[in-house]
């Protein structure tokens, strides 16, 4: 690394801890963006941006706008080489291990909170004024829970353990919980819960003080990276399904997050989340006769 980018790079994270409440939107492609007094863009996976991932190769064009627009999570302590398989939570082990701001978050450049029930605001020109992802919003919630969470998804007559089956390789859930039951043993019970809970927190979304932060963060990634030992090779699998820690990771923060609900009396709140963008574009489809062109946009369902 030059001096200059070294200077620069530690530029940039001193500006980032002059804030007070830092609230982190990911990103990984260019898109719409969102930035505030309290939200910093971060593009994840910088250092492995040319690589190829589910979305595909990132194109010189598209690496330009989001150097030009956002930070890495490739200064600093970080592991963005890991995004491939870890997503978005190469940001959340960055903001552990970086940002020194007393309240911080993760959200998604597609997936950011609502908080309209708790706020007021008549701006709705900007997204985050619209709702209500300000300062004063965020203190209020956190001056009387300690940590804020995406609602709960419900998965109907599936539990946790059942949904993951469906959709991933279910022996990497069960090297994870035989990790949890080793270095946790008081979280034994809550790593059994995953076969008995019907619902559970998703996305990898949510807001704390940075103490609460990091020992969430330290739990996490204690777990996640004795696991990774433990995988068997992933090469061969659908490059969907080689982001397993990824898949993991929300799993897990179950666990940690009912151990300190139900043994440590831990206030958690639940708050909508709203999709800014439809998910996953696959295809538009554009049928044209002599009058009116018509087009159709096919979109995949998101599987957790």
């Amino acid at each position: 690394m030059s001096i200059l980018k070294y200077i620069k790079n530690c530029c940039d994270i001193l500006k980032i801890n002059n804030k007070n409440v830092n609230l982190f939107m990911v990103y990984h492609k260019p898109t719409t963006l969102y930035s505030s007094k309290i939200v910093t863009p971060v593009h994840a996976g910088r250092e492995v941006a040319f690589t190829g991932s589910k979305d595909g190769t990132l194109t010189v064009e598209d690496y330009k706008w989001l150097e030009k627009n956002m930070i890495g999570d490739n200064i600093g302590d970080n592991i963005s080489v890991k995004n491939r398989f870890y997503n978005e939570i190469t940001v959340t082990y960055w903001i552990w291990k970086n940002c020194k701001s007393s309240i911080v978050g993760l959200m998604h450049y597609r997936r950011i909170f609502d908080f309209r029930a708790f706020g007021k605001s008549k701006d709705y020109t900007d997204v985050m004024k619209k709702y209500c992802v300000d300062e004063k919003t965020v203190k209020k919630l956190l001056s009387e829970y300690d940590l804020i969470l995406p609602d709960k998804l419900n998965f109907g007559e599936q539990t946790l353990y059942q949904q993951y089956e469906k959709h991933h390789y279910i022996s990497d859930l069960n090297i994870a919980i035989d990790v949890i039951k080793e270095k946790y043993p008081q979280m034994s019970k809550y790593a059994d819960m995953l076969k008995e809970q019907h619902s559970g927190y998703f996305f990898n979304m949510l807001i704390a003080r940075k103490n609460l932060f990091d020992k969430y963060a330290e739990f996490l990634f204690d777990i996640l990276f004795e696991t990774e030992k433990r995988l068997p090779p992933r090469s061969s699998r659908h490059i969907y399904q080689q982001r397993i820690e990824a898949f993991l990771a929300e799993r897990i923060s179950n666990v940690y997050f009912n151990y300190l609900i139900y043994e440590k009396g831990l206030k958690v709140k639940d708050v909508p989340v709203m999709h800014l963008e439809p998910e996953n574009p696959v295809k538009r489809l554009t049928f044209k006769n002599s009058k009116k062109p018509k087009s159709l946009t096919i979109y995949i369902k998101l599987r957790y």
